[in-house]
């Protein structure tokens, strides 16, 4: 992954954002890692990857006592 600090995106965002279009752009700041530039469907893809979270009362009991080891 492209690695470049904020204050070079700051002068030429075109290239990195077209660089970020084939592969994320790590972005420094004060040479500490700060922020990644993706292509949107990259970062869609990412969202619909997020796990569910559910309560286990919505969980059936036989998926409970799995998880519990009994």
């Amino acid at each position: 992954m492209p690695q470049v600090s904020s204050s070079d995106v700051q002068r030429d965002f075109g290239a990195y954002r077209t660089l970020a279009e084939n592969a994320p752009v790590h972005v420094t700041h004060q040479d500490q890692p700060s922020v990644v530039i993706l292509a949107a469907d990259e970062y869609a893809r990412l969202k619909r990857r997020d796990k569910v979270v559910m309560a286990t009362e919505d969980l059936p009991e036989w998926l409970v006592d799995k998880i519990a080891g009994l």
